[in-house]
């Protein structure tokens, strides 16, 4: 639902759109995704996103804001699983990210993202 209304900004989200992102969940049974395979890259996954997001959009195109919507999209699980594989060490985490780590603690407040110290 999250995903969903991040990357559709009209009030009223159809059915058409629904189906379309529904296709795209990870079979459990098989670990594989629904239109792809388990060697899907990240960049086959989202071309394959945006394939379909447009398409749902039919002639008209999708509203504005696209290139921020999909950026918000990538970058908060990103974050959030690079900060559990480092069990919420941010130094860590910035640099493998490749951020400065004042711009991560930035992005981990924008992105309202949850850091357990020490976890898994």
């Amino acid at each position: 639902v999250r995903r969903i209304s991040a990357l559709h900004s009209d009030d009223v989200i159809g059915v058409a759109v629904l189906e379309a992102e529904l296709s795209d969940i990870p079979d459990a049974a098989n670990g594989e995704y629904a239109a792809g395979g388990r060697d899907e890259t990240l960049g086959d996954a989202v071309d394959r996103h945006i394939d379909t997001y447009f398409n749902a959009h039919g002639e008209d195109l999708p509203p504005a804001g696209l290139y921020e919507r999909v950026l918000h999209e990538i970058e908060r699980p990103l974050i959030a699983r690079t900060l559990a594989a480092t069990r919420g060490n941010q130094l860590k985490a910035a640099g493998l990210l490749g951020l400065n780590r004042n711009t991560l603690r930035k992005k981990i407040r924008e992105l309202d993202i949850d850091v357990v110290r020490g976890g898994q």
